[in-house]
């Protein structure tokens, strides 16, 4: 892995130096799971270091919050900046990373046309979590910690679709934490298993109606596109029309700017559809940014959501009746 070396060094000569780990908004367990192990191993070094994430911690992470400490859009006064899972910097807005500061980024998503600026950068696109990079990372230094492999898997487990997109080193990554630590993965399913009360589980079922009210369903060639607009639950809203039957979903909102989340059947994904691919070209639509993973992805920004939404069917339709 390019960058562990010289990572190790700088590390080793900045003891002195205060740190600042951050999230993407709505961190997911993949991001905050890397901080939060990546926190304790600065720890351990005794360099000093607190957490932070843009905007909000998804329900899927919160039950993490419970092996750290946490702020949201946290004022950056420290010396080292470390992103996690994060491939554009409106990603962490309202955070704002002065230009004098050291930044270093550890990420697994394709490398864009206009990556974060980063001193160091550790990018692997081959992994599908950025949890795994953090444990190779931690192979490297020596670092083993129960607390860490549990949030690690957490990361690992949620960014895979409980494995669905796993590869052999995504499972060999697996084993040699269970292999190390006594855990058992049904401790890591509970971990990320979403925090809920009566009230939002309410709030939740209606955008999903209102979803399914306002469907639009797009056929190319043997294929179904469902698309539809909510306030809030994007992404829970795709995953619900896929389990209709779907073949892709498109789901958008513009109540707190504009927000677009996609998913498709892995077999599309084996055909070559790249969802995050798309949302990365849906990025300058919305005055925003747009990435994820082949199978699921999603962008954010301040305006022209039915623009963005026509043109991300329209090049959707254009690959399904490509094959």
């Amino acid at each position: 892995m390019r960058g562990k070396i010289k990572l190790r060094r700088f590390l080793e000569g900045s003891r002195d130096k205060s740190f600042l780990l951050l999230c993407h908004h709505n961190a997911d367990p993949d991001s905050l799971g890397s901080a939060i192990a990546f926190s304790r191993y600065l720890t351990s070094l005794g360099i000093k270091n607190r957490i932070g994430v843009s905007q909000s911690v998804s329900s899927y992470a919160k039950r993490l919050l419970q092996f750290a400490e946490v702020e949201i859009n946290p004022e950056v006064r420290e010396d080292v900046i470390i992103i996690f899972d994060t491939s554009s910097m409106e990603q962490l807005e309202p955070i704002r990373i002065p230009e004098d500061k050291t930044v270093i980024l550890i990420d697994h998503h394709l490398e864009k046309k206009a990556p974060i600026r980063a001193h160091i950068a550790i990018i692997d696109s081959s992994r599908t979590s950025t949890a795994e990079i953090v444990w190779e990372l931690f192979r490297y230094f020596g670092f083993y910690d129960e607390t860490s492999a549990k949030v690690l898997l957490a990361g690992i487990l949620t960014d895979t679709a409980n494995f669905r997109f796993a590869s052999a080193r995504t499972f060999k990554t697996v084993w040699e934490i269970l292999d190390r630590f006594s855990l058992h993965m049904g401790e890591i399913y509970s971990l990320v298993a979403p925090i809920s009360d009566e009230n939002i589980d309410q709030a939740k079922r209606m955008a999903i109606l209102k979803a399914c009210q306002r469907m639009e369903l797009r056929k190319a060639g043997k294929y179904i596109i469902a698309a539809s607009k909510v306030s809030a639950y994007e992404s829970l809203a795709c995953k619900v029309f896929i389990q209709l039957g779907a073949d892709v979903a498109v789901v958008g909102s513009e109540k707190k700017g504009v927000r677009i989340s996609a998913r498709a059947r892995e077999s599309l994904v084996k055909r070559g559809l790249h969802l995050g691919e798309l949302m990365e070209k849906v990025g300058p639509i919305i005055d925003g940014s747009g990435g994820g993973h082949a199978g699921a992805a999603g962008a954010n920004g301040r305006s022209n959501l039915d623009e963005a939404m026509k043109f991300l069917i329209k090049e959707i339709e254009k690959f399904l009746r490509g094959i």
